[in-house]
C-alpha cells in the first residue's frame, strides 16, 4: 500500500460521493480509465472503495468525521489489517492506532450504527421481526457475499462435473467450491472468484446467479408445454434459468422497458443455446403489445422493480440511496405492474410477485392490496411447489429469505392462481 493508490481510492470514492450513480458503475468507469493498475491494486482498491461504502456510518461514528481520506484509512486499519506503521507513512495527521479504533468500534452501542445501517431501516426491521432476532439480520447484512453460479441445463447437467474443474482450475478444495444448500443447479465459490475467462462460461455452461434467484425461478414451477412470460426480464438472469428449466421447450417471453438491458438478455441467450425465449422491448407496463397478449399466459413473473434492500451485502450502496418516502413510491409503482401483468394469465395459471427487499411494503402489503382487489386470484402453498422440485427449505404462507437465517441475498415471493 502506498500514497499513490490511496490517491485512487479516494478519488474514486470521492466521485460515488459526488454523483450518488451506482457503485459499482462508477468503479467500472474508474477502472477503465486507469487501465494501468494490476490485478492486486485493483482488488485492493475494489475493498477499500467497497468497505468504506459499507462501513461509512461506523466509521464517521468512531472518527467523528466524513473526511473521506480518514475514511478510508480507518478501515485499512480494520478490515485490511494494515500496521500503524503503514498507516504513518500514509498520512501524518491521522492520530488513531489499530488498537484505539478496535477498542472505539467495540463501544458502539447502538445497532444500527455498529452495522452501519441507517436508523429508519433499522426501524422498519423492528416492525416487522422480534427483537431477538434484529442483531442476526444486521449482521448478516453487513457480511460480503459469496459468488454464486448456476449450471446450465441444456448444456451440463452433471454439476458435479462442473464443480470437479472449478477445483482443479482454482485450486480450491471442498470447504471452498462446493453445491448450494437448496438449489438443485447452484455452486458456492469464494467471492472474487475469476470465473470469466474459463471455457465453460464462455459456452455457457455455467452463469452467474444468487442462490435465491435461483429458487424463485423453481417457483414458476413452468414446464415444457408451458407458455410464460418474464414481465420485468431485465438482464435475463432468471428467464434463462426458467427456460433452461422448461428444457429449452415451450415458450418464454422476456419484457422489458430498457432496450440496453433486453440487448444484455440477447447475448447471453446466445451463449445459453436456448431457443425458446423471445423478448419484447415495451413502453410501459400498458403497452398495446401486453394488451394483445390477455389470457394467453400458462406463468406469469413479476420480478418487480425493487429498492433492491436485500442484495446489499453485494450492493451496499444501496441502504444510502432510499428512505421511507421512496419506499412508497416503489409500492405504488410494484401495485401498477403486478396489476398489469395480472391481465396476462389465463384461468388456472400462476402469477408469481417477487422482489429482492426486505421492506414489507414492497412485499407483504402489495401482495394483500392485490387479493383485495383481484378475488379472481388466490394464493398457491408456497411449500407443495418447494416439496415438488426437491428443494428441502421450509417457508410459511410467503417464500421468504431471512438474513441470518439462510445464507444467500435476500428473496420475497407470493404464487398466485387465476381462478
Amino acid at each position: 500500500m502506498n500514497r499513490f493508490i490511496l490517491e485512487k481510492i479516494k478519488f474514486v470514492l470521492d466521485e460515488y460521493l459526488k454523483t450518488l450513480r451506482p457503485a459499482d458503475s462508477v468503479l467500472s468507469y474508474f477502472f477503465r480509465d486507469n487501465k494501468n493498475l494490476g490485478m492486486k491494486e485493483r482488488k485492493l482498491i475494489a475493498e477499500v472503495y467497497y468497505g468504506v461504502i459499507r462501513n461509512k456510518l461506523l466509521y464517521e461514528e468512531i472518527l467523528q468525521t466524513r473526511d473521506v481520506t480518514k475514511l478510508i484509512l480507518c478501515n485499512l486499519a480494520l478490515e485490511q489489517q494494515i500496521d500503524d506503521d503503514t498507516i504513518i507513512l500514509l498520512a501524518d495527521d491521522f492520530k488513531h492506532s489499530k488498537d484505539q479504533l478496535k477498542v472505539k468500534k467495540a463501544s458502539i452501542k447502538k445497532k444500527w450504527i455498529k452495522y452501519s445501517i441507517p436508523e429508519w431501516i433499522f426501524n422498519e426491521l423492528l416492525n416487522m421481526y422480534p427483537e431477538g432476532q434484529i442483531e442476526n439480520i444486521l449482521k448478516a447484512l453487513s457480511e460480503h457475499s459469496h459468488l454464486d453460479i448456476r449450471i446450465n441445463l441444456i448444456k451440463n447437467k452433471d454439476r458435479e462435473s462442473i464443480i470437479n474443474k472449478l477445483k482443479e482450475d482454482f485450486a480450491l478444495n471442498d470447504n471452498r467450491v462446493k453445491k448450494t444448500e437448496f438449489s438443485p443447479i447452484g455452486i458456492r465459490l469464494p467471492r472474487g472468484t475469476q470465473i470469466q475467462n474459463k471455457d465453460y462460461f464462455k459456452n455457457g455452461e455455467i452463469e452467474v446467479q444468487d442462490e435465491g434467484s435461483q429458487l424463485l425461478c423453481y417457483l414458476l414451477d413452468a414446464n415444457r408445454k408451458h407458455m410464460v412470460a418474464d414481465f420485468c426480464a431485465g438482464a435475463g438472469g432468471k428467464t434463462l434459468t426458467i427456460a433452461s428449466l422448461m428444457s429449452g421447450s415451450g415458450r418464454m417471453y422476456a419484457f422489458d422497458i430498457n432496450d440496453k438491458r433486453l440487448s444484455n438478455l440477447k447475448k447471453r441467450l446466445k451463449r445459453s443455446g436456448l431457443s425458446n425465449v423471445a423478448t419484447h422491448l415495451i413502453k410501459n407496463e400498458n403497452d398495446l403489445k401486453i394488451k394483445r397478449l390477455k389470457d394467453k399466459f400458462d406463468r406469469v413473473l413479476v420480478d418487480a422493480p425493487c429498492s433492491g434492500l436485500g442484495t446489499i451485502r453485494r450492493n451496499p450502496d444501496l441502504k444510502w440511496k432510499h428512505n421511507i418516502e421512496s419506499i412508497i413510491e416503489m409500492q405504488v409503482k410494484q401495485q401498477k405492474i403486478l396489476q398489469s401483468a395480472s391481465r396476462l394469465c389465463k384461468v388456472g395459471g400462476k402469477l408469481v410477485y417477487a422482489t429482492c427487499s426486505l421492506m414489507k411494503q414492497e412485499n407483504e402489503d402489495v401482495v394483500e392490496n392485490f387479493l383485495e382487489s383481484n378475488p379472481n386470484y388466490k394464493l398457491v402453498n408456497i411449500q407443495e411447489v418447494l416439496n415438488k422440485h426437491g428443494i428441502p427449505i421450509k417457508m410459511q404462507k410467503y417464500f421468504k429469505i431471512i438474513p441470518g437465517e439462510h445464507d444467500m441475498d435476500c428473496f420475497f415471493a407470493a404464487i398466485f392462481e387465476r381462478i
